[in-house]
């Protein structure tokens, strides 16, 4: 059982990111996943509790793979900190590129309501990228690698920001995945809180 219920998760993500959410019917998913179609009802209630089983998921990988970085990478200053966060992200994101289609593309107009879980979902992931900054530019004022006259509220919003809007433009194609880009990012965040000499 849980097999097929891996195998439908998969066929979905794919199928979601190919043809978008609204376009891939049950019948569709059911046969390119070799299920019948009462098996995707026997897993989930509909094609949305497949959506929102999806967001779940990479919302748990994400965030255990932000905390795993960091542990692996051990930053020694809040300005390290930030930045391995930054890098965690962007190479998730970049390596499921797939995964991150359904956020960027199928979640925010059919989902993004206040108090749908999807919208919850997405709240936890900004509140936990601003509380990494937050706690990152507080250590770096402590540790000298962040300027004293940054607002941790105030910068912590617009790095998550400046983030998740990069991921969605490489993830939507506006913007070319460069070897370049990544760095380029961490450098500009290097130069806007590292303390003027």
């Amino acid at each position: 059982m849980a097999v097929k219920k891996e195998r439908i998760l998969a066929t979905a993500t794919r199928l979601f990111s190919e043809r978008g959410f609204v376009r891939t019917s049950t019948a569709l998913l059911a046969q390119e996943a070799g299920v019948a179609e009462g098996t995707i009802f026997r897993h989930f209630k509909n094609k949305d509790d497949i959506f929102l089983v999806l967001i779940h998921r990479l919302c748990e990988r994400i965030t255990a793979d932000v905390y795993k970085y960091l542990e692996v990478s051990s930053p020694e200053t809040g300005l390290e900190h930030i930045c391995a966060v930054m890098r965690a992200c962007y190479v998730f994101a970049r390596n499921n590129g797939t995964e991150f289609s359904l956020i960027f593309r199928d979640a925010p107009g059919h989902y993004c309501e206040p108090g749908a879980e999807p919208y919850g979902q997405f709240q936890y992931i900004i509140r936990l990228l601003q509380e990494h900054f937050s706690k990152g530019i507080e250590d770096g004022k402590a540790d000298g690698s962040v300027r004293q006259d940054i607002v941790p509220a105030d910068m912590s919003a617009l790095l998550a920001g400046a983030l998740v809007g990069v991921m969605r433009e490489v993830n939507l194609g506006f913007l070319e995945n460069t070897d370049q880009m990544l760095p380029t990012l961490l450098r500009s965040v290097r130069d806007i809180l590292a303390p003027r000499t």
